[in-house]
């Protein structure tokens, strides 16, 4: 018995560490624009250099808009705050994303192409995904990319499964699938 639960966690390793290194080779060589480590900013050659973040273990953050005019006079997230956000969820396969692996999105361009596509969009909302920072109610590696970003930020999330979905089937996505989550924040609240 104590074998299998050995043999059982080396599997997991193995598909997380897997989902991480796949995560960070897409960021650095195949993501446009190609980024680099926030560690690595301050050595840059160029400046402004796009970057990404690690968060956590296996959550990966980019935030599109950081070097906008303007941003660091935008509302800030906390943890408490209200935020409503317009996004797009994809599997994670570690290529850019497509409409083959968008599973859900309130982005009306996106709903758009994908009944184009023969997508009966009927029951997706429009409506801006209104989360409260802190509370879990949505995915751990989306409530913490949102955290210290700005209104009118676009936030790009790369989670390894466990701060995704975990073991858990959810809809079309797999058990222990990696995800990319593509949000703008629309307004934040403050609390």
């Amino acid at each position: 018995m104590c074998l299998t639960l050995v043999v059982g966690c080396n599997e997991e390793d193995t598909v997380l560490t897997s989902q991480q290194e796949q995560i960070v080779r897409y960021l650095t060589s195949s993501h446009n624009p190609r980024l680099i480590a926030v560690e690595e900013v301050p050595n840059s050659m160029v400046a402004n250099p796009p970057f990404y973040e690690r968060l956590n273990t296996s959550t990966y953050r980019y935030i599109a808009t950081y070097y906008d005019s303007g941003r660091n006079n935008k509302r800030q997230v906390a943890v408490g705050d209200e935020v409503e956000l317009i996004f797009e969820a994809y599997e994670f396969t570690g290529s850019a994303p497509s409409l083959n692996t968008l599973y859900y999105t309130n982005n009306a361009d996106m709903i758009e192409k994908l009944a184009e596509n023969g997508l009966n969009s009927e029951f997706w909302s429009l409506e801006p995904l209104k989360v409260k920072i802190g509370s879990g109610d949505i995915i751990k590696g989306v409530e913490a990319s949102l955290v210290d970003c700005r209104e009118g930020d676009v936030v790009e999330v790369y989670m390894a499964f466990d701060t995704a979905y975990d073991k858990h089937v959810v809809g079309v996505i797999p058990a222990e699938s990696s995800i990319m989550w593509v949000c703008q924040i629309k307004s934040v609240v403050k609390n």
